[in-house]
């Protein structure tokens, strides 16, 4: 005898995975530096130097890849057209860079640094393509604003944008310029 599964049932595994999901990088961000904020705030503004460069790198890559599966998980919900949790998510992401990627990102003199001004100009603009799936295209003319405001004259810089490949910092303003309104 076979028994056939309801919608809600084969959905129940799916569910699952995205509440695995959210858990995994909440537990991400709560496992931050355990500092108090009041007394140290996180963007340091001077440049680091040997363990604390390598821990400054290290947060931006941690980040970085941190987006990138917000990116993917949003994307999933949209072609699933599950509103609600994608709603949930948003909320989640709005979160998750105004509290971990606000403060890491403030500082100005990593996107001159020759070790991590790469990695930062490639966060930057992972961080315009969540907005655009969120539909902020004023925050996104806001981040791309920043980034060639801190990247002015560095147009041959090599970042990873588009998601998956790599490209010239101009290129990718390029592509971002198009991009903003595509939600």
């Amino acid at each position: 005898m076979t028994t056939r599964l309801s919608k809600t049932t084969a959905k129940q595994p799916f569910a699952a995975i995205l509440a695995a999901g959210f858990a995994a990088i909440s537990m991400a961000c709560a496992s931050g530096p355990s500092r108090d904020a009041t007394l140290t705030p996180m963007a340091d503004e001077t440049p680091l130097g040997g363990a604390a460069l390598d821990q400054r790198k290290h947060d931006l890559e941690r980040a970085y890849h941190d987006l990138i599966h917000i990116h993917t998980t949003m994307q999933n919900l949209i072609d699933r057209k599950d509103g609600r949790a994608l709603s949930e998510l948003d909320r989640f992401a709005d979160k998750y860079m105004e509290l971990h990627l606000e403060p890491m990102l403030a500082a100005e003199w990593q996107s001159s640094h020759p070790e991590l001004m790469a990695r930062d100009a490639s966060l930057r603009f992972i961080k315009a393509e969540v907005l655009i799936q969120m539909r902020y295209p004023g925050r996104v003319q806001d981040v791309r604003d920043e980034i060639e405001r801190r990247y002015q004259g560095q147009g041959d810089l090599l970042i990873e944008y588009p998601i998956g490949s790599q490209g010239t910092l101009s290129k990718a303003l390029e592509i971002l310029a198009d991009r903003k309104w595509k939600g």
